[in-house]
């Protein structure tokens, strides 16, 4: 029988053994740049990662990781990265620093010391680099920020391929093991519910729990401001009142730290620059919690299935209005334009108490704005944005003048046939011509005879070809 002196001596090198061999700690956050720049964003994304990594001032909580893509026709700076180049790389960011990273095991071709051409617009590569970032740099918790070009349709235009990404497709190309926390958009018009939707969790692809984009266009925000205040216990800063520490900060809080500093930021340029007033008037922006996205596209689904019944179309069309009568904020002008981005909490509260309209379609449209005020977590709006309620309004809905005639590059056309991208079914090309948005197509059966979600009320209103926008792919209500 062993002695207890023994047993004690052995316990000792059991837990002297299960030390040693467990995991190291996590880091907080690792956050990952996904620099689409094989465009006119080469150059601007050099400025703004020089700006957000001095400011991270290589705080232990947040790993910074970058790929990026670069142009051969819109810069040649070799000061950040260390080297010029017009290939695709990645990279540790560091205050001081930029280290180039071998992902050859998870981008086929690449190696760290030669040249990779990418299609930065093909979404298998933002896959790539998550797994990357996922693996070498583990967290308890990932972000991903998507730097480039867009337009609420498509976004991260490759000029070396001549192609984009369709939203759907990051969707359908890249599995749920790529999701992440937090998802940044520094992309212009992508702060829709339609977007929203589509990369909630539990879409069987790519998701994020936590989104901060913006509805219209403009700069960055202010990530600079945003990381200053990034500091974990005992890393020296000039901000200890408004330290947020990465150890305790979560998606959320992440994401209204950066719009309230986006906020404050573009407050402070103005108070430097009052001439930039009029030219930042109409910026938003805003922070959105995509668990609640289903139940907001439930909520409008439901309007939609109302207003059919009961009626109320000009009432409802009154109330969307347009830039120029300024009864609703318009993200960009609907009249003229083939990406109509209305808010959605605007149209909503005018909808919950419009006298024309009937009790069931103002009762349900009450339902949509509550869904969409849970849904809108933190956001802001410039004074241009005329009545920009700060955590309410700032999410779009598509919503287009479908009866009105506009004049494109095929001649005068209706505008809904314009919003050719606009469908749940397959489109039969990349792009803006892939379709398959599922805010569109889910809670909906094709052909039934019945208005049963927000798409379907659309085409049964303007849709004159009994088939879906420019009456090419066989949808009928």
């Amino acid at each position: 029988m062993k002695t207890l002196t023994t047993l004690l001596a052995l316990s000792s090198v059991f837990c002297a053994d299960s030390a040693t061999e467990s995991p190291a700690p996590q880091r907080p956050w690792t956050l990952m740049i996904y620099g689409a720049a094989d465009n006119n964003a080469d150059g601007p994304i050099l400025e703004f990662l020089d700006d957000v990594r001095v400011a991270l001032d290589d705080d232990p909580g947040v790993e910074l990781l970058l790929f990026i893509d670069r142009s051969e026709g819109f810069s040649d700076d070799a000061s950040l990265l260390g080297e010029n180049f017009s290939d695709a790389r990645v990279y540790r960011l560091r205050k001081d620093s930029a280290e180039r990273l071998d992902a050859s095991a998870y981008f086929e071709g690449m190696a760290n010391d030669a040249e990779y051409e990418v299609d930065s617009a093909d979404p298998r590569n933002i896959a790539s680099f998550v797994a990357f970032g996922k693996a070498e740099y583990p967290a308890q918790n990932y972000g991903l920020m998507i730097y480039s070009h867009a337009n609420g349709c498509t976004m991260c235009p490759d000029d070396e391929s001549g192609r984009s990404m369709s939203i759907p497709e990051l969707t359908d190309w890249v599995d749920e093991s790529a999701s992440v926390d937090f998802l940044a958009l520094e992309l212009c018009n992508m702060a829709g519910l339609e977007i929203a939707y589509q990369w909630r969790p539990g879409s069987g692809g790519f998701s994020a729990g936590v989104l901060v984009a913006i509805p219209n266009a403009g700069p960055p925000l202010d990530w600079d401001r945003a990381f200053a205040r990034i500091r974990s216990e005992g890393h020296a800063t000039e901000a200890l009142d408004t330290r947020v520490d990465p150890a305790t900060m979560t998606a959320l809080d992440f994401g209204k730290l950066v719009v309230e500093e986006g906020f404050a930021g573009r407050k402070a340029a103005v108070a430097r620059e009052p001439e930039m007033a009029e030219h930042i008037a109409h910026e938003a922006a805003g922070c959105y919690d995509l668990t609640k996205a289903a139940r907001a596209k439930k909520a409008v689904d439901a309007l939609a299935v109302a207003l059919h019944t009961t009626g109320g179309r000009a009432a409802f069309e009154q109330l969307r209005g347009f830039e120029a009568t300024g009864v609703v904020m318009n993200y960009v002008d609907g009249r003229l334009s083939d990406r109509p981005y209305v808010d959605a909490y605007a149209l909503l509260d005018l909808a919950s108490s419009s006298a024309d309209l009937s009790a069931a379609v103002r009762s349900a449209a009450g339902a949509a704005k509550t869904a969409v005020d849970e849904l809108v977590v933190a956001s802001f709006g410039m004074p241009g944005l005329v009545g920009f309620e700060p955590g309410k309004h700032g999410l779009f809905l598509v919503f287009p003048d479908g009866s009105a005639e506009v004049t494109g590059p095929l001649g005068r056309t209706r505008a809904w046939n314009r919003l050719a991208w606009y469908t749940p079914l397959e489109g039969g090309g990349d792009g803006a011509a892939y379709g398959r948005w599922t805010f569109l197509g889910d809670g909906a059966e094709p052909g039934n005879g019945k208005v049963e979600n927000w798409f379907e009320l659309l085409d049964a209103w303007y849709d004159d070809t009994s088939n879906s926008p420019a009456g090419s792919n066989g949808y009928a209500f």
